[in-house]
C-alpha cells in the first residue's frame, strides 16, 4: 500500500468541527420543523434535513479515504474512525426520526416530542463545544464538562421516554396512534443516545492519552 505524507491542507480536527456544526444545524432544523409543524410541507422539509445528512456522509467518506493512506494521523485510527462514525450517526438518527414522523403521517406533535428536541438540541450544542476544543483534549476542561452534561442530558432523555410511553398507553385509546407514537419516541430516544455515544468516544480519547 502506498503511503503519503500528511499535508497541512487537511485537518481531522477541522473536519470533525464541520460535521459537528452540521449536527447542530440538523437539530435546529428539526426543532424548527416540529415547532411550526405542517404535515403538508413535511416532505419538503425532510429534503432539507437530508441535504445536511448527505453532506455529513460525504465528509465522513472523504475522511476515511484520507485516513486510508495517512501514515501519521494525530489520533489513533480506531478513534478517528469511531468518532467520525458516531458524529455521522447523530445526524442520521435525527433524520430517521423525521422520516418516521412522515411515514406514520403524524398529525400532531406532542409536548414530549418538543421536549425530546430540546434535549437533543442541547446535546448537539454541548457536543459541538467539546469537538471545537478536541485539539486541546489533553488539558481541556471544556471537554470534561461537556461529557458530564451530555451524560446528564441522555439520562433526561431516558426518563422522558419512560414517562411519555407510559402516559401514552394510559391515555391513548387508539391502538394505531399508540403504536406510531411509541415508535417515534423510540427514535427520539435513540437520537439522545447517539450524542452520548459520540461523547463516550471523546472520553476514551482523553483517557487513553492522559
Amino acid at each position: 500500500m502506498l503511503m503519503r505524507k500528511k499535508t497541512k491542507e487537511y485537518s481531522y480536527y477541522q473536519e470533525f468541527i464541520e460535521v459537528s456544526a452540521m449536527a447542530v444545524s440538523a437539530a435546529k432544523l428539526m426543532t424548527s420543523i416540529l415547532a411550526d409543524y405542517n404535515l403538508e410541507t413535511l416532505e419538503a422539509r425532510l429534503k432539507e434535513l437530508h441535504e445536511i445528512e448527505h453532506a455529513a456522509d460525504q465528509k465522513k467518506h472523504k475522511m476515511m479515504s484520507y485516513l486510508y493512506s495517512d501514515f501519521l494521523p494525530p489520533l489513533e485510527r480506531e478513534d478517528i474512525i469511531d468518532l467520525a462514525g458516531e458524529l455521522d450517526t447523530t445526524i442520521d438518527t435525527i433524520e430517521d426520526t423525521l422520516i418516521h414522523i412522515d411515514i406514520y403521517q403524524i398529525q400532531k406533535i406532542t409536548p414530549a416530542m418538543l421536549k425530546f428536541m430540546e434535549i437533543i438540541e442541547k446535546s448537539a450544542l454541548t457536543l459541538d463545544e467539546a469537538i471545537n476544543d478536541l485539539k486541546n483534549f489533553k488539558k481541556s476542561k471544556i471537554i470534561k464538562e461537556a461529557i458530564i452534561t451530555i451524560n446528564r442530558l441522555e439520562k433526561q432523555g431516558d426518563s422522558l421516554y419512560t414517562r411519555s410511553v407510559k402516559k401514552l398507553f394510559v391515555e391513548q385509546k387508539d391502538a394505531l396512534t399508540t403504536m406510531a407514537t411509541t415508535n417515534i419516541y423510540d427514535r427520539f430516544e435513540r437520537a439522545t443516545d447517539s450524542f452520548e455515544a459520540a461523547a463516550n468516544v471523546i472520553e476514551r480519547i482523553v483517557l487513553k492519552n492522559s
